[in-house]
């Protein structure tokens, strides 16, 4: 992971992420220690959790959190007392044509990523203190525009994406502020599912305006603009990270 200079923009903030044993997750774990916070990691691969709270250092904790747990959730939230930050980053993806998509699949995709991002959203409404509270959900470009074979996980971070908007609006008067992050093509382990075999990454990168799919890292960096005071006048908005593609197609000159 490239560094860049820290002015612990984190300092004295107390921060969950979910999904932070590995990808996204574990991006914004690394980054926001590093800028002064202080972390509890949550996910549900424990092994790789603890290790990297380990690696982090004393400001880092990891505990067992299945998102979709409403007892789950009670847990940690005790744990923490006091807290300034949650960035929801637990989900799961599916490439399958609607038509071949089963109802397990799908409710598999709602609880992950609808309810799993509810509770969480629930629970920082209700025990979260400002000032800087900010709620950071992770969303997905494919929530934003509609994409053939991604059709349930897309309707699932549709709802992401709105949900947060609904919580900005009722939490803004307490000096929380909730926004949405709709990353495009991230390299992370999300998309080493047997459904993605098949996938030509030439050509899809070849789509891409920057020619290149993204980082965890840079969107671990647009995680901490939003849960940071660089953003203190924004909520209830998304920051697509997408290398271009949102903007349109590049045309080759004949």
């Amino acid at each position: 992971m490239s560094q860049l200079p820290s002015y612990e923009r984190m300092a004295g903030r107390s921060v969950l992420i979910t999904g932070a044993a590995s990808g996204i997750g574990a991006a914004v774990a690394d980054l926001f220690v590093a800028e002064g916070a202080t972390v509890m990691l949550t996910d549900v691969a424990d092994a790789a959790g603890s290790e990297l709270a380990s690696r982090l250092g004393e400001r880092a904790t990891y505990r067992h959190l299945d998102v979709t747990s409403e007892d789950g959730w009670a847990s940690v939230v005790d744990e923490l007392g006091t807290w300034t930050t949650l960035v929801t980053s637990a989900g799961a993806a599916l490439r399958s044509p609607l038509a071949e998509t089963s109802v397990d699949e799908l409710r598999r995709l709602l609880d992950l990523n609808v309810i799993g991002t509810f509770l969480g959203v629930r629970a920082a409404a209700r025990s979260m203190t400002g000032p800087g509270a900010s709620i950071v959900t992770i969303g997905s470009l494919r929530g934003l525009e509609a994409t053939a074979g991604l059709g349930a996980y897309g309707a699932s971070k549709a709802a992401v994406t709105l949900m947060a908007r609904v919580a900005a609006l009722e939490v803004a008067d307490r000096g929380i502020r909730v926004n949405t992050i709709c990353p495009g093509s991230i390299a992370t382990p999300i998309t080493d599912r047997p459904d993605f075999d098949d996938t030509d990454w030439s050509a899809y990168v070849a789509s891409i305006p920057l020619a290149r799919r993204g980082t965890a890292e840079e969107v671990a960096r647009a995680a901490l603009f939003l849960a940071s005071d660089d953003s203190a006048y924004v909520t209830g908005t998304e920051l697509v990270i997408d290398g271009g593609t949102a903007a349109g197609r590049t045309t080759p000159i004949s």
